[in-house]
């Protein structure tokens, strides 16, 4: 199960790099703003579904309420199939509007590249509902592995789908704006094959239950069944609902405010392509490490809420910052430092180097916010966090009317660094308050920055040598650009674990439960540390 969400998170994050060479920085552009819009639609009309689901069929099933629990069944699905529906004809007929909303100077250019994307990628709402709800349905019996086989599979459709989709339609001579709406309706594509690997283990399961539990009737109203679902999965809706708020507000202001400084429609689009679908992606890494820590920390905390054990509450929360900090810092510090051959290798030019190391802070603290507010949710305080997510993408507006006109796009991955330095701090002072624990995130992040400064010179050293090794061995700039990132992230892991291990930057307990890795390295702790 675990491979098979690390094989979607890793598809998810590969597929930019042919995806590029083939619809290039502009197409990436009209791409990123599509999905920009969808994922608001698509967030209203899924998120908390699973979740609630889960939660309520899970302790329905232990009371033997078998007739709620089909009941339940029955009007999620029949709930997001008409919420699907509606958003869909939202997006389709809202398609224009939007384009001219995110390019207000040129509002026929920007109708021209992203009605169609957007139409193409309004099709997986159709879809996408309802095989949430049968992700919850099955994660309500504790069958876990088909929603994440289905997740590998709809993310390995959808990637085959999207690269393929462009490489035709732009190979056969088609503009860049249908290389990028046939990359969007990808995502139809996948959905679809998740959805049917979910029918398949949902049937035989509904069938056996049906069978077991025939004649039993609801003990409780449909009225009664949606407001639970409700009161549940809101704070879920709302707190997954921020980060499309974020990109949305990027999409309403980066391109207008790029033109009204002087940049044309193309160019604003490209280098709106390079923040979003290129340096943005990159920070899906060590987010992905902060939610599967995060996905531990939560029902541990709300363990030690419930025993009122505050000891146990400290360490929890103090060992779960070390663990991150000590993933999330040596991503940051390669991004920051292997810029340049990593924007080879993901777009063919340097072009977003710049971009991609201004990112490299806003890893940090994104991983950082994430991690917190599982820690607010594991202590009860659902709302919390999403008021402080808010506050932050309020921020991020302020900075961004006040730096893209004259940084440009740099002024827009600075405003989203400053948003999420923002919002985890007021996760961090929240975490304090309600855990009623004290401590300093830069004291338990101290001996991992003190290691990374030194990674930072063994990433600097290594990508000499691995540049001057290769240019000597081949004349292929991605050749010699990933024998630089092989040789530096070699040479500065080997650095970075040991001295992090000398330095006391994490205990042999807290590596075993960081995702993948933990384990082997936790065997080179000290045995004290353990």
């Amino acid at each position: 199960m675990v491979a098979s969400v690390t094989l979607a998170k890793v598809l998810g994050l590969i597929y930019i790099i042919p995806l590029t060479r083939i619809i290039h920085e502009e197409g990436l552009g009209i791409y990123g703003q599509a999905y920009n819009f969808y994922i608001i639609l698509n967030t209203l009309s899924t998120s908390g579904f699973p979740t609630a689901m889960a939660k309520l069929i899970s302790e329905r099933l232990a009371l033997k309420r078998f007739g709620d629990v089909e009941q339940m069944y029955r009007l999620t699905v029949r709930i997001v199939f008409i919420l699907g529906v509606i958003l869909f004809v939202v997006m389709w007929v809202g398609a224009p509007f939007y384009s001219h909303l995110v390019a207000i100077k040129e509002p026929a250019k920007g109708a021209a590249a992203m009605t169609m994307s957007i139409r193409a990628l309004s099709f997986a709402l159709l879809v996408v509902p309802v095989m949430s709800a049968l992700r919850g349905y099955l994660q309500g019996f504790q069958e876990m592995e088909p929603s994440a086989y289905s997740q590998a599979l709809e993310q390995l459709v959808r990637v085959i789908a999207i690269v393929v989709g462009a490489y035709i339609v732009v190979h056969r001579g088609g503009s860049i704006a249908a290389g990028a709406a046939a990359a969007t309706f990808g995502a139809f594509v996948g959905a679809l094959a998740g959805l049917l690997l979910l029918v398949f283990a949902v049937v035989p399961l509904r069938r056996n239950f049906l069978r077991q539990t025939r004649g039993t009737k609801p003990s409780e109203s449909s009225k009664k069944t949606i407001q639970l679902m409700y009161q549940i999965g809101m704070p879920v809706s709302l707190g997954n609902l921020v980060i499309p708020l974020s990109g949305l507000v990027d999409s309403m202001t980066v391109l207008n405010l790029l033109m009204y400084a002087g940049t044309s429609f193309t160019a604003a689009t490209e280098a709106y392509g390079i923040l979003s679908r290129q340096a943005m992606q990159l920070i899906q890494l060590p987010l992905a490490f902060a939610g599967a820590i995060g996905v531990t920390i939560l029902p541990a905390l709300a363990e030690s809420q419930a025993l009122r054990d505050r000891a146990a509450i400290y360490t929890r929360i103090t060992g779960t910052f070390r663990s991150m900090m000590f993933m999330t810092l040596p991503v940051a510090a390669s991004l920051l430092v292997l810029a340049t051959p990593i924007d080879e290798i993901w777009a063919g030019n340097h072009e977003g180097a710049v971009i991609i190391s201004s990112v490299c802070f806003m890893s940090v603290f994104s991983s950082l916010e994430l991690i917190s507010t599982f820690m607010l949710q594991g202590l009860g305080k659902m709302y919390r966090p999403v008021r402080n997510m808010m506050i932050g993408v309020g921020v991020k507006l302020v900075f961004n009317l006040l730096l893209i006109p004259p940084l440009h796009i740099l002024g827009a991955a600075i405003a989203t660094t400053i948003g999420y330095m923002v919002s985890s701090t007021l996760n961090v002072l929240a975490v304090k308050k309600y855990g009623r624990v004290q401590f300093s995130v830069w004291k338990l992040s101290g001996p991992s920055i003190f290691a990374t400064v030194f990674l930072c010179i063994a990433l600097a050293l290594g990508s000499w040598l691995g540049y001057h090794l290769a240019t000597v061995m081949t004349h292929s700039a991605f050749a010699v650009a990933s024998i630089q990132i092989i040789i530096a992230i070699g040479l500065g892991g080997i650095v970075y674990v040991g001295l992090s291990i000398l330095f006391g930057a994490v205990s042999g307990a807290e590596l075993e439960r960081v995702p993948l890795v933990g384990r082997p390295l936790a065997r080179f702790a000290p045995a004290r540390a353990r």
